[in-house]
This record gives C-alpha cells, structure tokens and sequence, in this order.
C-alpha cells in the first residue's frame, strides 16, 4: 500500500546503469588499494580477501557498464536484433 512502482522514462535507465557501474568501479579500485596497503602490513589472508572482493566489484562494474551501453542503444533505436543477425 505505501510502496509504490516507480516508473522511469526510457531515456534514464541507461543512465541509472552508468552511475552504478561507476561507483562500483570507484568501490574496486579502493578495495585494491586498502589490498596493497594489507600487504605492506604483512596481513596476507587479509590482503588476498581484499583483492578477491576488489576484482569482483570490478567484474561486476564491467558487466553493468556493458549493460549500460546495450540499453543506451536500445533506448536510441540505432540496434536492432535483425542488424545482429547478419
């Protein structure tokens, strides 16, 4: 009852997708540095965990962005599935 759907215009989805692909790739590269930092400390396991975490955000960083561009070109109307078929 107090939720209600929110309905966005096409033209900004895209735009939702680029903000959040870039925080989280602002969020990976400070997870890499505080691993680099970890190790000058010699807190190994720490520093591993660190990483692992850093290169996820960033594997997932590049998805959303890639997803970004995909319903960017959907949103224009430039792409099409008949132009990927041929």
């Amino acid at each position: 009852m107090f939720l209600k759907k929110i309905s966005l215009p096409e033209s900004s989805r895209w735009l939702i997708y680029l903000v959040t692909g870039l925080v989280l790739a602002t969020l990976s590269i400070f997870f890499l540095v505080m691993s680099i930092g970890y190790m000058l400390n010699a807190l190994v396991a720490t520093s591993l965990l660190t990483a692992l975490i850093g290169f996820t955000l960033f594997s997932g960083s590049l998805y959303i962005l890639k997803l970004s561009a995909y319903v960017y070109c959907m949103s224009r109307g430039k792409y099409s599935h008949e132009e990927e078929r041929r």
